[in-house]
Order: structure tokens, then C-alpha cells, then sequence
């Protein structure tokens, strides 16, 4: 028994190291083995067994080097250092992929260490304290391969060609009651996972379309700025007019386009509109827009019955959009910008919550809190990777 912890140490953190490298080459060994086929059979296995002598070799050394950082008053190094080891995994169950993947496999996978969100306890209370109706919520996570996919085809000329940091984007409507539900479409108003009301709520589009969220239940994330409109909004003395965006909408005008409308018209006279008309419209139209579903394709910004997450907020502020000057532009992944603009791919006239934080530069947008992160990666003079 005296060397049953370091064989167990040799043994089985080794194998969570090759499990953990297999998780990261994964696409790498199956394109390999694609390649090369049978015909190269004698590489295949040389690199085997190359790979299996160098895993062999990291488990002595480990095993050696707990002994030889072995503490004075610790008997048993091996045993410590396992069970410290042991303690940090966490085996994560999932039964399927959200309700729009619509194939529900299970997957078992362990993660070492998992930390917890970079947004802790003292971040969510500043920010609850600072929240009013109507802010915008841009939030990031680390680690994620399709943030890191948002990040990357959030390129515009306008931003220099430099990956986007933000990968959501959501309205804070504050307090939800019994009355706000009769705002919510009928299909929807009685759904809890669409509508549920609450003293702190948000609302947002996701992958099953839009829906409303505590705020305590948002804020669960790496990295968060949190925007709020101007006090007051007005359009610039040679600003020409301009077409309502939305005056090919159907027949019914709903309630918040008659909002808009009066705060487009209120804008085109040269008037003030107020921030606290802004956030009426805009708490009614995420209200009114709550299970439609999501833009996968991202590319929506007139028609406006499939909403991203960035195209959700632009629709919820069309009324005030020349004031605010937010407009849609031209994103792409550019695999290899700055230094190649010509190659381009997923290009598309949009909006993403990158191009809501630049607002804040025009003024029109007032950035309430950033987290320390995203306050380094946003600088104008910052470039994001």
C-alpha cells in the first residue's frame, strides 16, 4: 500500500491529461487520420506510440515531482496530491442541445477546475444599483467556441477591421406585472420560459426566440458594460428627412408604433425627444415582439419577425435610431484582415452588440459600468483578439 497513491497519481492524472489533450486536437487527429488513410499506416502508428512514451514520461516526472516538493509535515505527498487533484473535477451531464438544435444527444464530459463567472457578488451589486428601465446589457463569456465565431465575424470596416468583443446584447425593462402581460402576444403571455414577471427582469433574444430573464439569471456571465440612452435626443441641424423605417409594416400598427412614430415625427420637427420616451417605446416593443423567433443568419434588420440579439435592440429603439445614430453596416469574417479586406465570408448588412458600444463614442450612448476586461478590450486604441 505504500505506493498505491503515487501508481494511482502515475496512472490516472496522466490519462486526464490525454483526455484533455484529445478534447483540443480533436478536429486535428481526425483531419490527420483523414489524410494520411491507410497508406501511411507506419505514420500513424509511429506517431501512437511516440505520443504514448511521451505521456508515459510526464507521469514519472509528475510522480517524482510531488515527491521531491514533498512538505516536512505531509507523510503521504502521493495521496495529497491526488485527492487535491480529485477534488477539483466536475462531471457535467447534459441531455441534448436547446430546444432549436432539435436533436437531443447526451453528452458526459469532466472539466478540472471549472471556475466560476468573472462577474461576481460585488460586480452584480454595483450594477443592480446603477440599472435603470430601458438600459442596454452587453454581455460576454469566455470559452465559448460560438462567441469566439460572433467575435470574429463582427468585422466592419468601420472598426478598423478588429474582432468584436461583446456577444450578446439585451434590453433592461425593470420591474414586469400582471399588466405587462397583456402586452405579450396570447401565445406567449401564459408561458413561463417566455414570460414571467419579476421586480428585475430583462429581455432578450436568444436561440428559442424572445423571451424575458431575471436580471440575477443574466447577469451569470464573464464580462458585462452596461449602456444607457442620452437624457434627451435631437438630430443634428442639417440632418434631411427621412422615411419612417418601418412604414412598410402590415396593416396593424401595433402600440409601440405608434409610440415610434410620434418620436420619428417629434425628432423631423427639430424637437426634443426625452429618455424617458425612449425607454416607454422601447419596454413596449420588446413586450410585444416576446416569442418570435431567432435570426440565425443574423441579417434582419427591416422585416423584423426574426430578431438576434443586437437586431432586438434596434428594433426596439426605431423611433429614436437617426437620433442615437445607430445604423446597420457591413459585417464579415475576414480570415485573414487587416491585412486582407478582399477575402471575405458570412458577409451580411447588420447589427451586433459591438456596434451598439460604439455609439458611446458618438455620444448618443452613455456607458453606466464596464467590467475592468472589456474596459481594457474596448479602449479605442485596444485590439482584440
Amino acid at each position: 500500500m505504500r505506493f498505491f497513491w503515487a501508481l494511482l497519481l502515475f496512472l490516472v492524472r496522466p490519462l486526464y491529461l490525454a483526455y484533455a489533450w484529445w478534447c483540443r486536437l480533436f478536429l486535428w487527429v481526425l483531419l490527420l487520420t483523414l489524410v494520411l488513410g491507410e497508406r501511411h499506416n507506419a505514420w500513424v502508428n509511429t506517431a501512437i506510440w511516440l505520443s504514448a512514451s511521451a505521456l508515459g514520461l510526464s507521469a514519472l516526472w509528475g510522480v517524482w515531482r510531488v515527491w521531491h516538493l514533498k512538505q516536512s509535515t505531509d507523510p503521504n505527498p502521493w495521496q495529497s496530491a491526488f485527492m487535491a487533484w480529485f477534488g477539483t473535477l466536475k462531471l457535467f451531464r447534459n441531455a441534448g442541445g436547446a430546444a432549436a438544435v432539435k436533436l437531443h444527444w447526451p453528452s458526459v464530459f469532466l472539466v478540472e477546475n471549472p471556475r466560476g463567472y468573472r462577474i461576481g457578488g460585488p460586480d452584480t451589486r454595483a450594477i443592480l444599483d446603477a440599472l435603470l428601465p430601458g438600459d442596454i446589457l452587453l454581455r460576454g463569456y469566455e470559452g465559448y467556441v460560438d462567441g469566439l465565431l460572433i467575435r470574429q465575424s463582427s468585422l466592419s470596416a468601420g472598426r478598423g477591421f478588429r474582432a468584436g468583443w461583446f456577444t450578446h446584447a439585451a434590453l433592461y425593462v425593470g420591474p414586469l406585472d400582471a399588466q405587462d402581460r397583456t402586452h405579450v402576444p396570447a401565445a406567449f403571455h401564459k408561458q413561463p420560459d417566455y414570460f414571467a414577471p419579476g421586480p428585475q427582469m430583462v429581455v432578450h433574444a436568444m436561440a428559442k426566440g424572445v423571451h424575458c430573464e431575471d436580471i440575477l439569471t443574466f447577469l451569470r456571465c464573464d464580462y458585462l458594460c452596461v449602456l444607457r440612452v442620452s437624457a434627451s435626443l435631437r438630430l443634428a441641424p442639417q440632418s434631411s428627412p427621412t422615411p419612417i423605417p418601418w412604414h412598410q409594416r402590415p396593416s396593424h400598427v401595433s402600440q409601440s408604433d405608434q409610440m415610434h412614430t410620434h418620436m420619428w415625427q417629434t425628432l423631423e420637427a427639430g424637437n426634443i425627444v426625452s429618455h424617458a420616451e425612449v425607454v416607454q417605446a422601447a419596454r413596449q416593443s420588446a413586450l410585444e415582439k416576446i416569442g418570435e423567433a431567432y435570426d440565425f443568419d443574423c441579417s434582419d434588420t427591416s422585416a423584423f419577425n426574426r430578431f438576434s440579439c443586437a437586431e432586438l435592440v434596434y428594433y426596439c429603439l426605431r423611433g429614436a435610431l437617426k437620433a442615437i445614430k445607430f445604423t446597420p453596416q457591413a459585417h464579415a469574417f475576414y480570415p485573414l484582415a487587416p491585412a486582407c479586406q478582399r477575402l471575405r465570408i458570412l458577409e451580411r448588412i447588420t447589427v451586433t452588440p459591438d456596434d451598439i458600444h460604439d455609439l458611446v463614442a458618438e455620444g448618443t450612448l452613455q456607458q453606466v459600468w464596464i467590467d475592468s476586461v472589456s474596459a481594457s478590450k474596448t479602449a479605442p486604441s485596444s485590439h482584440v483578439t
